[in-house]
């Protein structure tokens, strides 16, 4: 499979050093797409110096993916480690930097479990079916964000209604005993829009152990989710909005190789609410509360083993001041808190609480046409971690007659310790937070009137002040240093209005660089070096639509000291969907098409081949 690799990285790069090669291919045009995270601002990809990539909902619903998960899978600069499908806790490594360093958000709003072990939320039980878009923002996004954001931004925004009321119902069954059901509506008028959707996911699994030491058992996993979203337009320069979701998941899982009778339940609710004023032509003030509440219960053998329960609240007053069509200033207030408490045989957590205080400011200057310049600055306050400057400069030049893009920018970010890393019995109230300083570089290229898209991006991070786990001490303590650096290149081809391929290919070079430390010039566990996304879409006919996609993950370590090599693997998958009537739509889709054996994390089983099929009806 290095072949296959290779071949890819090989078509990417002759794309961009030979692009009469590919003359008569065509794109779709992603650059005309208008982003909200990268600036706290709307823009067009093509004027942002920021490494974006924008998954759309047709673009979703195209491949089949029915989370969030498998979404990202697919993303450039993206890896995902799951413990076992069907809600197995997954780890998202971007740009080879650790979970806690990518800041998860739904509709602009930061979501997290102060009481996991790095503070992050598992967006595993997340499903696809109220989301308008996804929005992934690689490199250092401190400056707008604060803590978290060292690798990146993940910004899931759910759908918004609009048209007249409509109603939409779909049911799957397949493989593994899984039975899913949807129900969706949506509206709008000239005042108020509304969406809202209600999914549930029952199945009877895998085994979480690998299956190759013998754990052939069935672990159930059921979800159920609800997401809704209002807006409202008060007045003319007045907006507001409204967002609601709750997800309730129970899970039979294992450990490690090992098959247990250990049962996880999962409550996790988010609330959010904004306004949007526009207090003068060139004044407007956005003001942003939200709340996430996770809850974890665990039993064993039927008995209790243990609870968590962690809380954000966060609040946030932004205003952006436009002046003359060339500059942009924004600038504002952000706050947030993490509380939390716990149950367990390893110790009582009694409710902590931390907050953060956040001032920060931002210039987007626009000088000439097609040239974009913006410089931030941040300070976070942080109750136990003290005070953090984060800085950020960029830069990006469109050049129009040739669809050109050049970009490039440098920014420092940082990452307070978790509530759960400061307070538990493993814990240090002494811990430093993590620093960062990194940049990245790019090109994009358009091709025969926006039909290619070509793009290729350097980037590298310094990471110090790691937190890690001490096996000696037992405890969380700072050590050392980590370097990532790599290469992320993509190419979008559409030849026809029925047919369409994606291609993409990451390259990661992610090492511990402590000097002096045991494991020094090292690969960072689970960070595959080599990582290639393929799809292709067909509509041979008006009612039908095929997508094949294949995703290869490199050979990875699974220990710190680079013992034991994990192989690499290939997926194929497949998605269609047949158009009965305008209002019942058929759609069927094989995972795993190969029946391939593989492992995401050491000795935790994933599914082997599976179909399932369903349909989808409009009202």
């Amino acid at each position: 499979m290095n072949k296959l690799v290779w071949c890819i990285a090989g078509f990417l790069f002759s794309g961009i050093v030979l692009p009469g090669s590919i003359l008569g291919q065509e794109i779709k045009g992603t650059m005309e797409e208008v982003v909200v995270t990268a600036s706290r601002l709307e823009e067009q990809v093509k004027y942002s110096p920021d490494s974006i990539t924008v998954i759309t909902k047709e673009e979703i619903q195209k491949a089949g993916k029915e989370t969030v998960i498998d979404v990202l899978r697919e993303t450039p600069g993206v890896y995902i480690s799951q413990n076992g499908k069907f809600g197995g806790s997954a780890s998202i490594f971007l740009r080879g930097t650790n979970n806690a360093h990518t800041l998860i958000m739904i509709d602009g709003i930061k979501v997290g479990d102060p009481m996991a072990t790095d503070g992050r939320i598992s967006i595993s039980d997340l499903p696809t079916d109220n989301i308008e878009r996804i929005e992934v923002i690689r490199g250092a996004q401190s400056v707008l964000y604060g803590s978290d954001a060292i690798g990146g931004v993940i910004n899931i925004i759910t759908k918004k209604g609009k048209g007249k009321p409509a109603v939409s119902f779909s049911a799957e069954a397949g493989s593994f005993e899984t039975f899913r059901e949807n129900l969706g509506v949506r509206g709008a008028n000239d005042k108020v829009s509304y969406a809202a959707s209600v999914s549930r996911l029952d199945t009877k699994g895998v085994s979480k152990a690998a299956e190759d030491l013998g754990n052939t058992e069935q672990d159930y996993y059921h979800n159920t989710n609800f997401s809704a979203r209002l807006n409202a337009k008060l007045t003319e320069k007045l907006k507001a909005g409204f967002m609601a979701s709750h997800s309730e998941s129970s899970m039979d899982y294992d450990n490690p190789g090992v098959d247990a009778d250990k049962v996880q339940d999962t409550d996790i609710t988010t609330v959010s609410t904004n306004l949007d004023h526009d207090i003068l032509d060139w004044w407007q003030q956005i003001i942003k509360l939200g709340a996430t509440q996770t809850k974890r219960e665990y039993t064993a053998n039927g008995a209790f083993d243990s609870t968590y329960k962690g809380t954000i609240k966060s609040a946030s007053w932004q205003h952006n001041f436009f002046l003359k069509d060339v500059d942009v200033l924004t600038a504002g207030f952000d706050y947030l808190e993490e509380s939390g408490d716990s149950q367990s045989l390893w110790g009582n957590i009694s409710e902590k609480k931390v907050d953060t205080r956040s001032f920060f400011i931002q210039n987007k200057l626009t000088p000439l046409q097609g040239l974009s310049v913006t410089l931030g600055a941040r300070h976070d306050d942080h109750e136990t971690a003290g005070g953090e400057n984060t800085y950020k400069a960029a830069l990006a030049y469109f050049f129009d007659p040739t669809g050109t893009k050049i970009r490039g920018s440098y920014g420092t970010g940082f990452h307070a310790p978790s509530l759960y890393q400061l307070y538990s019995a493993f814990g240090d109230r002494n811990l430093k937070p993590e620093e960062s300083k990194g940049y990245d570089i790019g090109l994009e290229q358009e091709l025969l009137n926006r039909k290619v898209l070509i793009s290729i991006t350097y980037f590298e991070t310094d990471i110090e002040d790691l937190i890690d786990w001490n096996w000696v001490t037992w405890k969380y303590y700072n050590v050392g240093k980590a370097e990532t650096k790599g290469w992320e290149t993509a190419v979008s081809y559409k030849p026809v209005d029925w047919l369409s391929v994606d291609l993409n290919y990451t390259y990661t070079d992610a090492k511990d660089r402590t000097a002096g430390g045991t494991n020094e010039g090292k690969y960072l566990i689970y960070r595959p070096k080599h990582k290639a996304f393929a799809a292709v879409n067909i509509k041979p006919v008006e009612k039908l639509n095929l997508n094949i996609n294949a995703q290869h993950v490199g050979r990875r370590y699974r220990n710190a000291n680079n013992a034991d090599e994990m192989p690499a693997y290939t997926l194929l998958n497949l998605f269609a969907t047949y158009d009965l009537t305008k209002n019942l739509q058929l759609f069927g889709r094989v995972d795993n098409v190969t029946d391939k054996n593989y492992e995401s994390i050491y000795q935790y089983g994933e599914p082997g081949i599976g179909v399932y099929g369903g349909i989808r009806v409009n009202f």
